[in-house]
């Protein structure tokens, strides 16, 4: 379901069942304000819902709610790639399973995923600011990535009272970071709970990450970033554990 330079939008009551982008509000022509998605059940092989990846102009004042999402390559995602400003946004009382497909699939498998950079050497990487993710339950294959770039911070990210678990049951490689479309494409690196770079506010407050020992081993790090990159952090109530059965 693509909302295109849409405005005062409401979705409710949606079940998808599909292997591309569920629910994906995208600006080709023009902004895309005041969008709500309520009471929705989706599967995906893609995003089951993604801002972009076609973002030539702003996204505010987006609410999604009492979602469930299952067996989806990626949960909640930006791809933001072509100049846009993403501002204003909340996911509330959603509850997410994500797991690996095949890597020709664009995701990973990440329950949340927001990422900003230049689509091509003619596009600019837009600003994403203001996102509050509250009441959030995900149990994945993945980590959450937060990945802005040198000239499209992520700034003021909230995440509030969240669980996330992290297990393996399917058969596909990890260690991959996928940045796709554009900017650095598939990319190798190590599992974490939260992997982040070029941040400018996060607060993390009641979120409790569990691991699973079996295929995990060697997810040993819960927060994965460079502080030269991400600023002004706040952790408050934050857990990780073992996640046992």
């Amino acid at each position: 379901m693509d909302i295109e330079d849409s405005n005062n939008t409401l979705i409710t009551r949606c079940n998808i069942n599909t292997g591309d982008d569920a629910i994906c509000p995208k600006t080709y022509t023009g902004p895309l304000y005041n969008l709500t998605a309520t009471n929705c059940w989706i599967r995906t092989k893609s995003s089951a819902i993604k801002l972009g990846s076609a973002s030539w102009y702003a996204f505010k004042g987006l609410v999604f709610d009492n979602i469930t999402i299952v067996e989806s390559h990626r949960g909640l995602g930006f791809q933001i790639r072509d100049g846009g400003n993403v501002s204003d946004i909340t996911f509330s009382n959603i509850n997410i399973s994500t797991r690996y497909y095949d890597p020709s699939w664009w995701g990973r498998a990440e329950p949340i995923y927001v990422t900003t950079c230049p689509r091509d050497n003619n596009s600019k990487a837009g600003s994403i600011s203001n996102l509050q993710f509250v009441n959030i339950t995900a149990n994945s294959e993945n980590g959450i990535f937060l990945s802005g770039s040198k000239g499209g911070v992520l700034s003021n990210l909230k995440f509030l009272n969240v669980n996330l678990t992290y297990t393996r049951w399917t058969n596909y490689a990890d260690g991959l970071v996928d940045y796709r479309p554009g900017c650095q494409g598939l990319v190798n690196h190590s599992t974490a709970g939260f992997m982040m770079e070029h941040i400018d506010g996060l607060d993390i407050e009641n979120v409790k990450m569990r691991w699973s020992e079996e295929k995990t081993g060697q997810w040993n790090n819960p927060l994965d970033f460079r502080p030269s990159t991400v600023n002004n952090i706040s952790l408050l109530n934050f857990y990780s554990d073992l996640y046992i059965q």
